[in-house]
């Protein structure tokens, strides 16, 4: 019995709740017996647990527990089962430490150690099924759905098609919502490792510019004046080529009325050009949406 209290000593003084674990030293044990036996597995699975090999540590204890079943075992298999993020595993080994262990003096201490690997142990199991499920991308359209094309990394898709969860890859994905007489929606959107992500794309209508030219008064009154003074003109002209009289005042009043009215629609036709082009270029250009 003194034999086995000194293996007990040795997992009490090697082991807490705090990462390392240090070795004690306890009496030789009879060569050849199974609390020496007990005792070399224990060592092996205390090097090997500083190694960080843990799954050899777990296999070490396990083969010292069945030489000589000791409640600090459990302990020590708690805490490698930890580092291999198996938290269910370290919570059964610490609930089995404090069944076999007579009044464990660190009990709350233990007890509240498996409520935080409960946590743990929640979260892992929520992050593996959000892993298993994959990563999902979703596009809302505001409007008419039926004329609005997605295309997704360059993938022309129908709205309809993502207007569902659809599976896609980790990391950045492009989206550009499209429809006739809308601007085109442009966004980028990330999607994390077991994660969906939605968005909701609102185009807007598109701007339509419209031209609208000024009137054309100034050129239009001096043209209807200029053809007015070549019109009266032509009249003059054909009045003094009519006159018999050769040299008589009546024939040369007609015609230097003709070539003054014809001098005139001359500057007028000119001007209302002018008049013309400068109206042109005060367009004014406007929205129409």
């Amino acid at each position: 019995m003194a034999r086995r209290g000194g293996l007990a000593l040795l997992l009490s003084v090697g082991l807490s709740l705090c990462p390392g674990l240090a070795l004690a030293q306890t009496p030789a044990a009879p060569a050849g017996s199974r609390i020496d036996e007990a005792q070399r597995h224990i060592a092996a699975g205390l090097q090997q647990f500083r190694q960080r090999d843990y799954s050899g540590a777990i296999h070490e204890f396990e083969l010292a527990n069945a030489a000589v079943p000791t409640p600090e075992l459990w302990f020590n298999m708690s805490r490698a089962r930890e580092m291999l993020l198996d938290y269910r595993g370290a919570i059964d080994d610490l609930r089995r430490y404090l069944r076999d262990k007579v009044d464990p003096p660190d009990r709350a201490q233990v007890e509240q150690h498996i409520t935080e690997l409960e946590r743990l142990d929640e979260i892992r199991r929520a992050t593996l099924a959000r892993q298993s499920v994959g990563q999902t991308i979703r596009v809302g359209v505001e409007g008419d759905a039926g004329a609005t094309t997605v295309i997704l990394d360059g993938r022309s898709l129908r709205a309809a098609a993502l207007a569902s969860p659809a599976p896609t890859s980790e990391g950045s994905h492009r989206v550009e919502v499209l429809r006739p007489g809308m601007q085109p929606w442009v966004a980028t959107v990330r999607v994390r490792a077991g994660e969906s992500a939605a968005v909701f794309a609102s185009p807007a209508r598109s701007t339509v510019y419209r031209t609208r030219p000024a009137p054309h008064i100034a050129s239009a009154v001096l043209g209807g004046l200029g053809l007015a003074a070549f019109g009266v003109s032509g009249y003059f002209a054909i009045r003094a080529a009519g006159e018999d009289c050769n040299g008589c005042s009546a024939r040369w009043d007609a015609a230097d009325r003709s070539d003054i009215l014809l001098g005139t629609g001359a500057l007028l036709a000119v001007g209302a050009a002018v008049a013309f082009f400068v109206e042109r270029a005060s367009s004014t250009t406007v929205t129409q949406r």
